[in-house]
């Protein structure tokens, strides 16, 4: 699994797979996102530097999914992966996931990584736990049928 920057040019592509049935099922906005609106939003995501957003491909270069992670504060992250349609079932998920930490220790990005995952998402529960991730207590949580799950990473 290899990642590399999102660009602009990847926007028809993300938008495929965040408009993706299965994906709003389980995202915190479950409307289809229109083109123009997604387009502004990555233009933001790649102007930010609090903002890392990469492609996962595999070994012959195929996209297979999208990993982020957005700035919250000086020592913390929130993550949000993406396993592309065509790719699910096979496993994907957490090497996509274990690459995106490694890029983010790399870019000295250590600290706590927060994942934000409905609580009916078991695939997703089951990832993020395998990959060290425990759930964070939240009374009040502002996430409703979200679950929260922490993870310390230390500096690359």
């Amino acid at each position: 699994m290899r990642l590399r920057r999102a660009t602009e040019a990847d926007g028809r592509l993300l938008l495929a797979w965040r408009n993706d049935p299965e994906t709003r099922r389980w995202s915190h906005t479950t409307n289809e996102i229109a083109l123009e609106d997604h387009l502004n939003w990555l233009r933001g995501v790649l102007a930010s530097p609090a903002r890392e957003l990469f492609v996962a491909e595999t070994g012959d270069g195929t996209p297979a999914g999208t990993v982020r992670f957005d700035r919250l504060d000086d020592t913390t992250w929130e993550v949000s992966i993406t396993v592309a349609p065509q790719c699910r079932g096979r496993g994907l998920a957490r090497r996509i996931l274990a690459a995106g930490e490694r890029e983010l220790r790399d870019r000295g990005g250590g600290g706590t990584v927060l994942a934000s995952v409905h609580e009916d998402n078991a695939a997703s529960v089951a990832l993020f736990r395998a990959a060290g991730y425990a759930e964070v207590r939240q009374p009040d949580s502002p996430t409703g049928r979200f679950r929260r799950l922490a993870k310390e990473l230390e500096d690359g």
